[in-house]
């Protein structure tokens, strides 16, 4: 079983988050127990240094810093402890910011209970698990960066208002090829049509 501290500056979700560690199993056991449970980062430094945790669950924004920041002094502290980030934040930037900064593990606070406890089980096996919906972030900033200069601007008369047939004159391109380019574009950026992909390219700001 794995020794794991929780650290949230928010209550309730801290200890809501304890209590699943505690009761849901994975395979039919406990993947560990709660050592401690902490709402600050200086707290969460004086109880990784008091119980040597396998596995630290911290989220990233805290009342005295942030928790990703702090990532790299945690580790350095213990280093043979894993971490993993906890929040409601799923961009593609600060997912990959996490990781790059040392955490095994990316949790959203929205991701179910046994997403949770498998994740962290893993995380304490060594491996790196990033939950579901931040994974699809991911895949989706990925193949935002494999479109074409002429997906691009397609995307950009999209996002501007234009229509399809608008942007085969604009473009002198035909109808059925202006098509092609926005189901790849679709396909690319994991949506399913036009409102979306002006949604998906804002907030990735690909324009």
């Amino acid at each position: 079983m794995y020794r794991i501290i929780v650290a949230d500056d928010h209550k309730m979700v801290a200890e809501a988050v304890s209590t699943l560690i505690k009761t849901v199993p994975v395979d039919g056991s406990l993947i560990g127990e709660v050592v401690s449970v902490v709402f600050t980062l200086e707290d969460t430094r004086k109880a990784c240094q008091e119980h040597q945790p396998d596995i630290l669950l911290v989220d990233m924004a805290m009342p005295d810093g942030n928790g990703i920041d702090f990532i790299p002094e945690l580790q350095a502290l213990c280093p043979t402890m894993k971490i993993a980030v906890l929040t409601y934040y799923s961009e593609a930037s600060i997912v990959r910011l996490a990781l790059n900064n040392g955490a095994r593990g990316y949790f959203l606070k929205a991701c179910n209970a046994q997403e949770l406890v498998q994740g962290l089980k893993q995380v304490g096996e060594g491996e790196v698990y990033v939950c579901e919906e931040a994974m699809m972030t991911l895949r989706r900033k990925n193949n935002a960066e494999t479109l074409t200069n002429r997906e691009k601007e397609i995307l950009r008369l999209i996002v501007e208002g234009f229509s399809t047939k608008e942007i085969a004159v604009k473009l002198y391109l035909s109808f059925e090829t202006v098509h092609s380019y926005m189901k790849n574009i679709r396909q690319k950026l994991g949506v399913s049509n036009t409102a979306s992909i002006v949604r998906e390219a804002i907030r990735q700001q690909l324009i």
